[in-house]
């Protein structure tokens, strides 16, 4: 299994010189707003798209457009390099601009043999994936980065009529929460409820819609063994009650082989990772915080406590404090 073992950044938006230590199995990142836990994911994902895709939809993953000094933390260093380790080779190293002034400023060195990655956005897209590609290849300003671009193309792909072995064990959670199945009809996404209905993602609960995703992307092969999961906020808009279900299919994927990455602000689904582990599960929380200076850094551990930076708990704890004050009449 070929997985990212150790990711390296330097001078690349909040990152100024970061290291972090990958879990084969999953990676939860935490940390408050601004430290960068999208920008990480993106990181990741952007190896993919070399070279198929090239250096434009590289600045598309960030909102920014080609030779933006806003991409580097230090100016004055003029170079950011980010670095994905899979052990024996970096599969990914991406040099970005090291000369503002020069027509051939941007860099990109990367190995052919790029695993397959899987990003999810937190913006439901499939909802709007009618005629959105093609708008988006007729109009060079199109409002929306290449990831949500990417999820609808990959969502779109035909699904096997068996599922496949990676899911047998979670495709009956993920139907059991949706109440149904997907299908796509004329361009759009509806669930197929047990009793026949037929729900359109567009008036379809948001956090239903996160399930019917997955539930696609697994049956349509997008996430298969040594592939590379990478969601942000999975959690977001989702009933707490399938966070517990949501941790096991997550799971159950990394002892088939896929490497999960997922951000979250939601101390129950972190924690719900520890409590449904089993023996054998990886599993790795890395906690992004910024200095007084604004640069981020990574504190890795493998238990959701023994993180000294934890904005999660910290926001816990306060909620505790209060209502015991509250409860005792301070």
């Amino acid at each position: 299994m070929r997985y990212i073992e150790r990711i390296c950044i330097r001078n690349f938006t909040v990152f100024e010189h970061t290291d972090i230590a990958a879990s084969a199995g999953v990676n939860i990142v935490i940390g408050k707003n601004g430290t960068g836990k999208t920008q990480l994911l993106k990181l990741l994902y952007v190896g993919s798209l070399m070279p198929s895709k090239g250096r434009e939809s590289f600045y598309s993953c960030f909102g920014v457009r080609g030779h933006d000094p806003r991409l580097l933390r230090d100016e004055a260093k003029q170079e950011s390099e980010i670095q994905l380790d899979t052990g024996n080779e970096n599969y990914a190293v991406t040099v970005v601009p090291h000369n503002f002034r020069s027509n051939d400023c941007y860099r990109f060195i990367y190995s052919p043999d790029v695993p397959s990655m899987v990003y999810i956005p937190v913006k439901d897209m499939l909802t709007h994936a009618k005629g959105l590609l093609a708008m988006a290849d007729k109009y060079q300003d199109f409002p929306f980065d290449q990831t949500l671009l990417d999820i609808i193309t990959k969502a779109n792909q035909w699904k096997l009529r068996d599922v496949p072995d990676i899911a047998a064990k979670i495709m009956p959670h993920l139907e059991q929460v949706m109440d149904g199945q997907v299908v796509i009809e004329n361009e759009e996404f509806y669930i197929r409820k047990n009793d026949g209905r037929m729900v359109k993602f567009s008036v379809e609960a948001e956090g239903i819609k996160k399930i019917g995703l997955l539930w696609q992307l697994l049956m349509n092969e997008s996430i298969t063994t040594d592939s590379i999961l990478l969601w942000d906020e999975p959690e977001a808009n989702l009933n707490p009650d399938f966070l517990p279900i949501l941790v096991e299919c997550l799971l159950e994927l990394s002892r088939h082989g896929v490497q999960i990455f997922l951000s979250t602000h939601n101390y129950i689904f972190a924690k719900y990772f520890e409590v449904r582990r089993k023996q054998g599960d990886q599993l790795a929380y890395h906690s992004l915080y910024a200095n007084e200076a604004g640069a981020v850094s990574c504190e890795t551990k493998p238990h959701f406590a023994d993180l000294e930076h934890n904005a999660i708990m910290q926001t816990f704890d306060r909620l505790l404090d209060e209502v015991y004050h509250l409860q005792v009449g301070e």
